[in-house]
């Protein structure tokens, strides 16, 4: 039996959507715990700026100073700082 196609406007039972994208940083979460944010906002918010390149922890993060360092190593990729 042929499956019918979706239009966008109704969700058809069992057709595949796309698959979840979700951004985690365990780095992030142990310096948000260590500088005791509990917040839902001040952690969301933490969590978003990180996931669009802009984490407030760039200067602490040991991970992001090695990518850095890629980077600039690597003269065929050029560095890009800032999303805008």
């Amino acid at each position: 039996m042929k499956q019918p196609n979706g239009n966008g406007l109704v969700e058809i039972n069992g057709s595949k959507s796309a698959p979840e994208r979700g951004f985690n940083c365990m780095k992030l979460i142990i310096y948000l715990t260590e500088d005791g944010v509990t917040e839902w906002e001040e952690w969301h918010g933490a969590h978003l700026k990180a996931a669009a390149g802009q984490c407030p922890y760039t200067g602490r993060c040991p991970i992001h100073a090695r990518s850095v360092e890629k980077i600039l190593n690597n003269p065929r990729k050029p560095l890009q700082l800032t999303l805008f």
